[in-house]
């Protein structure tokens, strides 16, 4: 995957090719041809190592040890805007990627696979934080995917001008937005709107 993943940020998604994939690799074409049908099955499968990783990073440190929700959400989102998160070259593979979701269905089943896995992960994170005292009920999985818009959102705008604010400035961002569903700020998340 690590060849794939080079090819696509050298030449982006029209100048991968199963040739070029091999020779960054040092492998043959034939072993390739072997494990992948095709290029958009090769793509689809860096895609899903790239995007599974990324999210057992993020993971890995929000469910590491036993702390209080909200700590646990912040390590998430530390993770989430850490700078190996916010490289650039990341960033343009990330574009190829999103670029193909809607013509290829490998792609759109592991885009769909791994937003739900991250959703998910926010979904349990959040589910801790409406368990604590004094947070009134809110509805986990609208919060969830507002919470994943917000995130990717200072995602893209961070990798596109890193200039335009600090990671640890979104950071904050999101720790305020939950801040602000902890005190129902949101009333359409509460239990019982629609």
């Amino acid at each position: 995957m690590t060849a794939t993943l080079a090819c696509l940020r050298k030449f982006g998604h029209e100048g991968v090719s199963v040739r070029r994939i091999s020779a960054e690799a040092g492998v043959s074409m034939g072993l390739i041809n072997h494990h992948f049908p095709g290029i958009a099955g090769l793509v689809a499968a860096a895609y899903d190592s790239l995007a599974t990783t990324l999210l057992a990073a993020s993971r890995a440190h929000a469910l590491a040890d036993e702390r209080e929700p909200r700590e646990r959400l912040d390590a998430f989102f530390l993770a989430s805007f850490a700078p190996d998160a916010l490289d650039p070259d990341l960033f343009r593979t990330w574009l190829v990627f999103w670029s193909l979701v809607p013509h290829s269905p490998e792609m759109r089943a592991v885009h769909d696979r791994t937003y739900g896995e991250t959703r998910a992960t926010l979904e349990q994170l959040l589910a801790r934080l409406k368990r604590e005292a004094g947070v009134p009920a809110f509805r986990v999985t609208p919060a969830a995917i507002g919470l994943a818009a917000l995130m990717d959102g200072l995602w893209v705008e961070l990798s596109l001008n890193p200039a335009s604010f600090e990671a640890g400035e979104a950071v904050a961002l999101c720790n305020d937005w939950v801040q602000a569903l902890a005190t129902g700020a949101f009333p359409s998340l509460r239990v019982g709107r629609r």
